[in-house]
């Protein structure tokens, strides 16, 4: 996976926090970080399984994740 604790809040995906040395941690995800949409498609509707499953794939696949975090405009950050 991704290497991040996460909850769901108000529909969204919130971070708890990144794990260490993992590739959410490497491409600078932070606790507090909204995920709004994963590769593209809003997340909103989704269960909490159903977007981490989402954010799941085979190893060395790529993934954008779109984040919104307090103070900034939505960005995109891709990892593998």
């Amino acid at each position: 996976g991704l290497g991040i604790e996460v909850n769901m809040e108000n529909g969204l995906v919130r971070v708890v926090s990144p794990i260490d040395d993992t590739p959410a941690a490497k491409a600078g995800v932070q606790p507090g970080d909204f995920i709004i949409a994963i590769d593209g498609k809003p997340i909103i509707g989704l269960t909490l399984n159903e977007a981490v499953e989402k954010m799941r794939g085979a190893p060395d696949t790529d993934i954008t994740v779109t984040i919104r975090r307090q103070g900034l405009d939505p960005f995109d950050l891709s990892m593998k």
